[in-house]
């Protein structure tokens, strides 16, 4: 498990990401949903970057390996983030405001 980012490309994306403003975070099996809603970044600790919401109270742990692609989409007028290891979606980023800015969406794609 890397449990640092693995590429420039990856913290392009999550650096783009801070200046969308209100997102949900939203991942879980087939049947299950978990969401966190609000500003994210990225946040070095000593021994992790986590994806933290807020104060960082509300946090993601990830293994940035798996982080290996992100395709932008829309759902119902909402821009939409979808995260992929191989054909696996680890977890989708929404934007309820609507599309992704143009910087982001050309930070998507292949992350490794």
């Amino acid at each position: 498990m890397s449990s640092r980012i693995v590429s420039n490309k990856q913290r392009q994306l999550f650096k783009a990401l801070e200046h969308e403003g209100t997102l949900i975070f939203a991942a879980g099996p087939k049947g299950i949903s978990a969401n966190i809603v609000g500003e994210f970044q990225v946040r070095s600790l000593d021994s992790e970057d986590r994806l933290c919401m807020g104060d960082g109270t509300n946090h993601i742990h990830i293994d940035w390996s798996r982080i290996k692609a992100a395709e932008i989409g829309d759902f119902h007028g909402e821009g939409m983030l979808t995260f992929y290891d191989g054909d696996e979606v680890l977890f989708r980023l929404y934007k309820p405001a609507g599309p992704y800015r143009k910087e982001l969406q050309d930070s998507s794609g292949a992350l490794l």
